[in-house]
């Protein structure tokens, strides 16, 4: 007899939580899950982010600033606190006293306590967090590469609760050093751009420097044109090539630097110009020639307008902080390095097409006319003497040639000493040899 196995009783709340459907035979087995039916996303709570207007619109992130609870004001704070994604005016519910347990947060006013009541839409709320994520991670790969620096991360408080085409830039200050560092997720628009580049410009002048960090495995941003060989300091080595958006070419017209980051890696460009030597004085490119006479340049410390495409230089992030103003010196000293390759190469192609534009002459020069035809097999034209030839003279017979007679050694003085006797040696010792001679017969 087989026994049934009865599945046991489970609560309503435990069947709307259960991981899988339960099979034959078998108990269904609950699962926690988070409140809703969906995993805790790893993005910043909407809480915990907000666009402090008392301090130059300074984005502030709870999560990353472990001070906040005791450097900001709670409350109210005089409308101080903006939400990123609605624009609307927040709370700040910190703790009472240093030693508490309450987890700070940001609530929207009118939300009860510990609520999060944003009334942005989820798509909208997911673009914002996203991107304050992106940003926000580069700002701490940058406090490691650049110690003593002041990194912000601020945005217009005019723009809070708008979609925006750009996130905010970090601002970095070291010494008498600014940097803007822009950091796009989304596809952009030459006018975004514009205004941006601009902006920036007014704000913080003309010597302020304005670098674009794109994503590597973006194909938004990044179309990969293969690769070239290069030879920098006699060194053969393989760069990658990219083919530049209409973007970021607008960028670097107007003054801007453009780099692509993967982890902790930063990808600098220079411009490769394809084209071909003109040919000069004394210089013949045709024939084997032809293919030498193509080649490419290349133009740096940024590339110039109308390169075909950027060739792309890897430098660890941390060595940016090494100079001041954030500059790749590095890759500017290998960009320098290139170009001095280049002069080389052209000027050992262009020594070639001159030997190439000699041959004919010197080969003509060097060897006569019978002599060539005979060593390259060419039949003699028209144009050419028939030079008569002279009497035969019988030639002499020729005899094979007579080897050396062997050189003996000189013959032993009679005087010489007699050469030691070798003693023989003894006989085997056999029992046959022991009987007398008449029995060995038998």
């Amino acid at each position: 007899m087989t026994r049934s196995v009865i599945p046991a009783r489970l609560s309503p709340s435990s069947t709307r939580t259960a991981a899988r459907t339960a099979g034959p035979g078998q108990l269904t087995i609950p699962t926690k899950r988070s409140r809703g039916g969906r995993s805790r996303s790893k993005l910043p709570r909407m809480s915990e982010l907000a666009i402090d207007t008392g301090d130059s619109g300074r984005l502030i992130d709870l999560n990353r600033e472990l001070d906040a609870a005791t450097r900001l004001p709670r409350g109210k704070a005089g409308s101080r606190y903006r939400c990123c994604a609605c624009g609307e005016k927040l709370i700040f519910s910190g703790p009472a006293t240093a030693h508490s347990g309450f987890t700070p947060r940001f609530r929207h006013d009118g939300s009860a306590p510990g609520a999060d009541r944003c009334g942005a839409m989820a798509p909208h709320q997911a673009d914002i967090q996203a991107d304050l994520t992106v940003i926000l991670d580069l700002r701490d790969q940058l406090v490691r590469a650049l110690p003593g620096a002041a990194i912000r991360l601020q945005i217009d408080p005019r723009l809070a609760g708008q979609h925006w085409d750009l996130p905010p830039a970090l601002v970095v200050h070291r010494g008498g050093d600014t940097v803007i560092i822009e950091r796009p997720r989304r596809l952009l628009t030459e006018p975004a751009v514009d205004t941006r580049l601009k902006t920036v410009r007014t704000q913080y002048g003309e010597s302020a420097t304005h670098w674009w960090f794109f994503d590597r495995d973006d194909a938004l941003h990044y179309d990969p044109a293969g690769t070239v060989k290069v030879r920098p300091h006699g060194k053969p080595d393989t760069h990658r090539k990219v083919r530049p958006t209409p973007v970021q070419r607008q960028i670097i017209s107007a003054g801007g630097a453009v780099g692509w980051i993967t982890q902790d890696t930063v990808l600098i460009p220079y411009g490769g110009h394809l084209g071909t030597y003109p040919a000069l004085e004394g210089e013949d490119w045709t024939g084997e020639m032809e293919s030498w006479s193509r080649d490419w340049k290349i133009s740096h410390p940024y590339p110039a307008d109308g390169a075909d495409w950027w060739g792309l230089i890897p430098l660890v992030l941390l060595t940016l902080g090494q100079r001041t103003g954030f500059r790749p010196a590095p890759a500017f000293h290998l960009m320098a390095a290139l170009e001095k390759a280049e002069q080389g190469r052209e000027s050992h192609r262009r020594r070639l097409a001159r030997e190439h534009a000699q041959r004919p002459a010197d080969e003509s020069a060097a060897i006569p006319p019978a002599a060539d035809a005979a060593a390259n097999d060419i039949p003699k034209t028209a144009a050419s003497p028939e030079v008569p030839a002279a009497d035969p003279v019988p030639a002499a017979p020729e005899h094979p040639p007579v080897p050396p007679r062997p050189v003996l050694p000189p013959p032993a003085s009679p005087r010489q000493a007699p050469l030691p006797r070798v003693p023989a040696a003894p006989a085997r010792f056999t029992w046959r040899r022991l009987l007398p001679r008449r029995w060995r017969t038998h």
